[in-house]
């Protein structure tokens, strides 16, 4: 996540929403938008975590189980 982190320009809240994503990781191998509409339901789901992110939660997806697939 920090490399995520890292290639973007992130405001505070965005920054937020991704640590979020990198405690499921302890949880989870995978995380999509599946796994985010049920952990994040009650907080908006995919929908809301990807307006949050500027309509960039595929690329975050992509990109995080990209550098998780390399580091294992």
């Amino acid at each position: 996540m920090q490399r995520i982190c890292s290639e973007h320009d992130w405001n505070p809240n965005q920054r937020k929403w991704l640590e979020r994503l990198a405690k499921q990781l302890v949880h989870e191998a995978v995380i999509d938008k599946s796994f985010v509409n049920q952990r994040f339901a009650d907080q908006g789901g995919a929908k809301r975590l990807n307006s949050v992110l500027d309509d960039q939660l595929d690329t975050v997806l992509i990109e995080l189980n990209e550098y998780l697939w390399q580091a294992g």
